[in-house]
């Protein structure tokens, strides 16, 4: 992949990204980026704010590859710069954690309300764009989660940047607004990179009666590429990310992905048929990207306390999950959250975060 395929607003059909989100240990990491590489695939998505997240892409990637092998994009996170001086400063350390010189692809983080403002207060758009004439970033952009008419206001007044990261999957698409989204950046011709296509791995476990319409349909298909393959059968992609966490994952995406096959019409309503069974469970909308955990001054174990709901919702033993919830360390489960709120302004997915963690306490206390 070359930065002019990234850029290409109408591509044949999307890339295969490896987001470096969710890594595990750094040996298997490094066997990952070796099989993702092997493969014919060249593009990683990292963030300043994934904790350990740039260290392990210099351990196993830009330590051991030619500059010239691969494409990484990184992040500036606007809610923890107050001036330039500290975007200049969170920039060189990003670049020294990766091991690099410049990124080819840089975004701003995680825009919504909120951090659009700050963006705005501190003068983010004007910096990083002279990031790129300085050539420290070879391309800016910026990863999105605030509404439609966001999106359209930012596109409108900063044509500068040349492409966007939405989070877009066929649930966010079919049962939410994210489509709105997609259509707005295809308005304005920019490039899209898909983030979450399996919506921090919820999709990848769906309801048993959901599941069992697709596998009877591909037994060999496994239900998360089922996600992939949609949103990569989308208009405009350039790039789809996975956030694996393990050398399975990563098999299962090269497979999904060499050779890729877009979604047929008839594939297209077997989706529609399953997320109407998926529906039928009303489960937290939690994809796992910890941002929340940052701000807790409790360090309750937020997305732990939702996967646990989650399962419930999707049939798991009651007992079993109780027994598990016990498991986790008592004075960081959802009954000792203080209903402060400062999670809640970093949670991409705008969740009621205490109020969740009331709900769970009731049941499991």
């Amino acid at each position: 992949m070359k930065h002019e395929d990234v850029l290409n607003p109408n591509p044949a059909h999307a890339a295969f990204g490896f987001g470096l989100m969710r890594l595990p240990q750094v040996t298997e990491t490094v066997q990952m980026a070796e099989a993702y590489m092997e493969a014919g695939f060249n593009y990683f998505d990292t963030a300043y704010v994934y904790g350990g997240s740039e260290d392990k892409f210099k351990r196993a990637v830009s330590s051991r590859f030619s500059r010239d092998a691969y494409l990484v994009a990184d992040k500036l996170p606007p809610w923890q710069v107050m001036n330039r001086s500290a975007c200049d400063r969170v920039l060189h350390e990003s670049l020294k954690r990766c091991g690099l010189d410049y990124f080819d692809f840089y975004l701003v983080h995680s825009l919504d309300d909120d951090n659009e403002r700050k963006a705005v207060s501190v003068g983010i758009y004007d910096w990083i764009a002279d990031q790129k004439k300085k050539g420290l970033c070879k391309h800016i952009g910026f990863s999105f989660h605030g509404t439609a008419k966001l999106l359209d206001n930012i596109f409108k007044k900063h044509p500068e940047m040349e492409f966007t990261q939405l989070q877009l999957n066929y649930y966010d698409i079919l049962r939410g607004d994210a489509g709105v989204l997609h259509d707005i950046a295809m308005k304005y011709n920019k490039p899209i990179i898909v983030m979450e296509p399996v919506r921090g791995g919820k999709l990848a476990s769906l309801s048993p009666a959901a599941e069992s319409l697709l596998k009877a349909r591909a037994p060999d298909m496994s239900v998360a590429s089922w996600a992939v393959r949609y949103a990569a059968s989308l208009k405009g992609i350039s790039c789809v990310l996975s956030g694996m966490s393990n050398m399975e994952q990563m098999r299962d995406n090269i497979k999904t992905f060499n050779p890729f096959q877009p979604l047929t019409d008839s594939e297209l309503e077997l989706i529609e048929r399953s997320l109407r069974e998926t529906s039928r469970i009303a489960a937290i909308p939690c994809t796992s990207c910890n941002y929340c955990l940052a701000e807790c001054p409790n360090n309750i174990m937020i997305p732990d306390c939702f996967d646990l709901y989650n399962e419930g919702k999707r049939g798991a033993p009651p007992l079993e999950l109780l027994y598990r919830y016990r498991e986790l360390p008592e004075d960081r489960r959802a009954d000792g959250c203080t209903a402060c709120g400062a999670c809640i302004p970093r949670c991409p997915q705008h969740i009621n975060i205490p109020e969740e963690l009331s709900n769970i306490a009731k049941q499991w206390v």
